[in-house]
């Protein structure tokens, strides 16, 4: 028999009821939280099934607004070697990938692991930098062709359109869905922004400058992933 039991109370027995101001406060709180009539699963499907019309879109409007036509690498030119078909499909498999360990989530409605997430953080740029700049893909002329800026400024543009745009789109499908490691969710978030952008003037520009791939190209991911780690944490909490 407990001490309870024997008329004594317990030392973990409160002792009184909640007051009824407790409750109502609880209920109020309740009640001015919007709850979300979409899935988050569902939100992910929609933002998986959007991004490559949204980037392919920002591609299309950039192409007619330079050049007054669409254009991408191969219209300018450039020799539809098997490097080049190897490297983009490598890079769109990098992307795919990124996004997957960023907003996928498991069977039991988990998301990947830290480990995961820090893994995608740290190895997308330098695997897309050894990709495209390690051995450029020789344009000849049709770099001269597009018009391309040493510095990779136009680029630089378009690859921030994307990023923004798709950093929008990943951010709403988890919004106040992730309550642990939000920070590197986050980061991971804008990694995977910034792999669509990269993955998009990849097929966009024709050029093979170092410092063009680096500033117009690569650059863009590693900002899009400081500027997930800064911006969206808070987002994503419940």
């Amino acid at each position: 028999m407990s001490m309870t039991d024997r008329g004594m109370p317990s030392r973990f027995e409160s002792d009184g009821a909640p007051p009824e101001e407790l409750f109502s406060r609880i209920r109020a709180a309740v009640a001015a939280t919007p709850s979300s009539t979409t899935s988050t699963r569902s939100r992910i499907a929609v933002a998986v099934a959007v991004v490559p019309f949204v980037a392919a879109a920002v591609l299309l409007l950039a192409s007619q607004l330079v050049y007054d036509r669409p254009a991408v690498r191969i219209a300018f030119g450039t020799p539809l070697t098997s490097r080049l078909c190897i490297v983009a499909l490598m890079l769109a498999a990098l992307t795919l990938g990124a996004t997957f360990v960023a907003i996928g989530r498991g069977g039991r409605g988990l998301g990947h692991g830290v480990a995961a997430l820090l893994l995608a953080v740290a190895l997308v740029a330098p695997i897309y930098a050894a990709l495209t700049m390690v051995r450029p893909l020789e344009a000849g002329p049709a770099a001269a062709l597009a018009d391309v800026s040493p510095w990779g400024l136009r680029c630089l543009v378009i690859a921030s359109a994307v990023g923004a745009l798709v950093l929008v789109i990943f951010t709403a499908a988890l919004r106040r869905s992730v309550p642990v490691a939000s920070r590197a969710r986050a980061a991971a978030i804008g990694t995977a922004a910034g792999a669509w952008a990269g993955l998009t003037v990849f097929v966009f520009c024709p050029d093979s400058q170092p410092r063009h791939l680096f500033v117009g190209h690569v650059l863009p991911i590693v900002a899009f992933t400081i500027l997930g780690l800064a911006l969206i944490p808070r987002v994503l909490r419940p």
